[in-house]
């Protein structure tokens, strides 16, 4: 890796993603952009790759004990593997048999069995099972496309998911059908057998032919159970979103809600337990739907919808006594009407809750085309507005530095490129007690279509490795 001269610090944390996207395709690894952080140092950078910038679509980063991994698409928009040993010069690349054009649904995804063999799900809107899988712990090389997990209902998949349940086993769920019309399946994964089969013998949510469930989760609590909360929506066009819900589970296979009722499978709009019942045209969008959990561990809803003058704002909902105590957290001008299909560009962006003190909640938000971020505070028992805790007298707080903005170095969020139509894309990636920056660049999403005057010039997919300040 080259070594820098120069000295930066960091926060374990990116930008926030400039455009809301009706797929989830862009990762990133967060927290409080004024949380108190220590003082990092850049010490290595170093070039990866030129990547398929055409659109904007979500790349895999994972650290494991042996080296990093990151699945990627190249500028030839060949999906591509690549391998970084911690003792090694350089990286290794395996070059996968399928190729993106332009939807951001298309992310990557992938992860490791117990076994230490790389899985690896991409490239995949509403098209059969792209999936491939190794035949040797930690080797890419033996990657090999692997035709079908059960042989059933893998014509039309779209958003896989490699997850762990309890009890540690490997779990893959994917939307079977399309927007408006699809139902979430579950597999599991025989790790003696090398075999998938059904986690569940029905959908988890089925939307009986005239909507389909997006959801957020599952997402393990303090509580020992997964947490899941999803909208319902009726067609392609993301403006007929409505009813955000809400179910948990101890297992994935038993399902109940809020107040401990079970809930039969598969999950219906009459069945589930409905939080918020906004309309389709009320502003619920449901990329822009956040689970988080309080200083309690009890689940936090943070979605939008329209007040009476047609605002788009940030409201949080928490399940108190059996009851969804709903808050209006945000006041501000923002007419923002979205509709239509394909990935669109937001003006809108923001975290779920965070704990800022033992009293007190907060989450990030942006206004883009105002050019205005900031943080909103929450008391802890009522969910409203409220002063910022009092600073850690004895701690620097990152967001006071000049040389951050959105909480990575400044230098990293200049657009390299003299393509006007690029935007810096990051990842913060914890290796070994260090921070490892990806960046790159891609446009804002164009409803999933061509560019207009075809793809920009190759950009480089790049790391920046801190370390901690006085190492």
């Amino acid at each position: 890796m080259k070594r820098f001269a120069c000295v930066f610090s960091v926060l374990t944390c990116v930008a926030s993603a400039v455009c809301a996207l009706v797929a989830t395709v862009v990762s990133t690894s967060t927290v409080a952009a004024d949380e108190l952080t220590p003082q990092w140092k850049l010490v290595e950078r170093e070039d990866v790759s030129d990547v398929w910038n055409g659109v904007t679509v979500g790349f895999k980063f994972l650290a494991r004990p042996d080296a990093v991994y990151v699945g990627f698409y190249a500028y030839d928009r060949t999906l591509t593997i690549g391998r970084r040993a911690y003792d090694a010069d350089g990286w290794e690349f395996k070059k996968l048999p399928t190729k993106i054009e332009w939807d951001s649904h298309n992310y990557v995804e992938m992860t490791f069995d117990s076994d230490d063999v790389l899985h690896v799900a991409a490239n995949m809107h509403a098209v059969p099972l792209i999936y491939f899988r190794a035949t040797k712990p930690n080797d890419i090389s033996t990657l090999e496309r692997v035709a079908s997990m059960t042989g059933e209902r893998e014509a039309h998949v779209t958003y896989p998911n490699f997850l762990r349940d309890r009890e540690g086993r490997l779990l893959f769920t994917y939307r079977d059908g399309g927007s408006g019309n699809g139902d979430q399946i579950w597999n599991v994964y025989d790790e003696k057998t090398r075999t998938w089969s059904r986690l569940l013998n029905t959908p988890l949510f089925d939307g009986q032919g005239e909507m389909n469930a997006y959801f957020q989760g599952p997402t393990l609590g303090k509580d020992g159970n997964f947490h899941v909360a999803w909208v319902w929506r009726d067609t392609p066009d993301c403006a007929t979103n409505h009813d955000l819900s809400y179910a948990r589970s101890p297992d994935l296979i038993n399902w109940e809600n809020s107040k401990g009722e079970r809930i039969e499978l598969p999950i219906t709009l009459e069945t589930g337990e409905i939080v918020a019942p906004i309309p389709a045209g009320g502003g619920l969008l449901n990329p822009l739907v956040r689970l988080s959990f309080d200083q309690k561990g009890r689940p936090v809803l943070t979605y939008t919808k329209y007040d009476d003058d047609g605002n788009l704002q940030i409201w949080n909902a928490r399940s108190e006594k059996g009851v969804w105590n709903k808050v209006q957290c945000t006041s501000w001008e923002l007419p923002w009407r979205f509709s239509g299909g394909g990935s669109i560009c937001g003006e809108l962006s923001f975290s779920g809750v965070f704990v800022a003190s033992p009293t007190t909640l907060a989450f990030r938000y942006e206004l883009v085309d105002q050019k205005k971020r900031g943080v909103v505070y929450l008391d802890a028992e009522t969910l409203k507005p409220t002063d910022p805790p009092a600073p850690n007298p004895g701690a620097a707080s990152a967001s006071s530095r000049p040389e951050y903005a959105q909480g990575i170095p400044t230098e990293l969020n200049r657009v390299e490129s003299d393509d006007a139509r690029l935007l810096p894309r990051s990842y913060t990636l914890s290796v070994n007690g260090d921070r490892w920056v990806f960046r790159w660049e891609a446009p804002a999403p164009n409803r999933d279509r061509p560019q207009p005057d075809g793809p920009p010039q190759p950009t480089r997919l790049r790391v920046f490795k801190f370390i901690p300040e006085g190492e």
